[in-house]
């Protein structure tokens, strides 16, 4: 572990390298009294072998899963850009506009398709699509400054939540969520929202929809 890049609710990430690789990686270190708690032990189950079965050019690759007495490490590919809100905002700041241009909406929509047509092949919904939740990797330096995202590679993360098959709970961003979910939240006790919802992959459709709006009009 090389140092902190970013840190959650249950561990911090770590740019990170290994013996006899050139490459670095981002390992995330996650304690395990927290993640071995029922109500969380199954995401993380659930994430570790939706990623090993996921494997796509937009799609943040899990390198390796280490396991000791006080913590999971899970080695992911390291990605350099961080996440399409940072680069949104840096774009913004730059060259003193309100949003991407069409352009790279167009650039970025096109990989974030492409990675959800694979990901909806193998039957798997994401349930938390954000821009925070998508990152940017560059090819160089200089593209790193300029901020350039016609040359950037997209790739999704944090399948945490992610299932297979339909969905049954109330899960995910409120500000990107399928209406049918919010709607069925708001207007239903905690009680029997498992018994009365069902939703399937179109639910991701829609808030793929809602990250291209917000680039669009330049708003997180």
């Amino acid at each position: 572990l090389i140092n902190k890049i970013g840190s959650g609710t249950f561990g911090v990430v770590y740019l990170s390298k290994k013996d006899g690789r050139p490459e670095h990686f981002a390992t995330k270190v996650l304690r395990r009294d927290m993640m071995e708690m029922p109500d969380k032990k199954k995401y993380l189950q659930n994430e570790i072998e939706i990623l090993k079965e996921l494997k796509h050019p937009n799609i943040c690759k899990l390198e390796e899963v280490k396991v000791t007495q006080e913590y999971y490490l899970l080695v992911m590919e390291y990605v350099n850009g961080g996440s399409l809100s940072k680069c949104l905002d840096q774009y913004k700041e730059k060259y003193k506009v309100s949003s991407f241009p069409e352009i790279i909406v167009q650039r970025i929509m096109r990989q974030v398709i492409n990675a959800f047509k694979f990901i909806h092949s193998n039957n798997i919904m994401h349930r938390d699509i954000t821009l925070e939740n998508i990152m940017v990797n560059y090819t160089n330096q200089k593209d790193i400054d300029d901020i350039n995202l016609l040359n950037a590679q997209i790739k999704i993360i944090d399948f945490g939540v992610a299932i297979k098959g339909l969905g049954k709970t109330v899960i995910g961003n409120p500000l990107t969520m399928d209406p049918l979910i919010l709607k069925k939240y708001q207007n239903s006790r905690a009680s029997v929202i498992n018994k009365i919802l069902i939703y399937d992959l179109k639910i991701d459709i829609w808030s793929i929809g809602v990250i291209c709006y917000n680039m669009i009009i330049g708003k997180n």
